[in-house]
């Protein structure tokens, strides 16, 4: 059973301009889910996927990994997820996937592992990082998980709200293949906290990530 690591990755983005390739500590931010999938014994190669093949130059040296170059098209803004994951199953034979964007530089090498076990022992048919929130929520101008005709619950009372955490997904071949999607019809979920799920999209989410960096507060 072939198991890669899929880092899909560009050197210039919308919001944050060469967000993956900026500086987080002392490296770029590509480096941080590259170091971490090196540490997957169970992963057989990581693939980063991009179309700039300068990308590389930006990778710390002793990290093992192999580049393929993706079509241009895929760094637009018309490009969804499925484009990409679809590109890169052209050209990747992998039986099971673990796709980790470079914007979630803090997920555990434990946390992938422990998702790539359950989808390897077929007892989930993929896996996904996932964050609880008790807060009230709204969904088209009404209340998502409490009622406004009964007394406020407390939030520790509340019903939890689980938010994909966006960074790592981990699916078989097939899971892709038959319904275009990263998730299954029987996901494992694995909940991680909100230093460890940080992900990263505007410029105030990277000064968070270099206080966390600077705090200490992930290992």
């Amino acid at each position: 059973m072939r198991i890669v690591g899929f880092v899909p990755s560009k050197l210039n983005s919308e919001r944050l301009p060469r967000k993956n390739v900026r500086m987080l500590g002392n490296v770029p931010l590509i480096n941080y889910v590259i170091r971490t999938l090196n540490k997957v014994e169970l992963i057989d190669d990581i693939i980063i996927f991009a179309s700039e093949p300068s990308i590389v130059e930006y990778i710390g040296k002793g990290l093992k990994y192999t580049f393929i170059e993706r079509p241009a098209y895929l760094d637009t803004n018309e490009a969804k997820v499925q484009d990409f994951v679809r590109e890169f199953l052209k050209r990747e034979k992998a039986e099971i996937i673990v796709l980790l964007h470079v914007t979630s530089p803090f997920i555990k090498p434990e946390t992938v592992l422990e998702c790539l076990k359950n989808v390897i022992s077929g007892k989930n048919d993929s896996a996904f990082a996932a964050q609880e929130v008790r807060k009230f929520a709204w969904y088209q101008g009404s209340p998502l998980n409490y009622s406004l005709e009964k007394p406020i619950p407390r939030t520790q009372d509340m019903e939890p709200i689980l938010f994909e955490q966006s960074g790592l997904y981990i699916f078989r071949r097939e899971v892709f293949e038959t319904k275009a999607q990263r998730i299954g019809s029987n996901p494992f979920i694995k909940l991680v906290n909100a230093f460890e799920g940080h992900d990263i999209d505007t410029l105030e989410d990277f000064q968070i990530a270099e206080l966390i960096l600077e705090k200490q507060l992930v290992r």
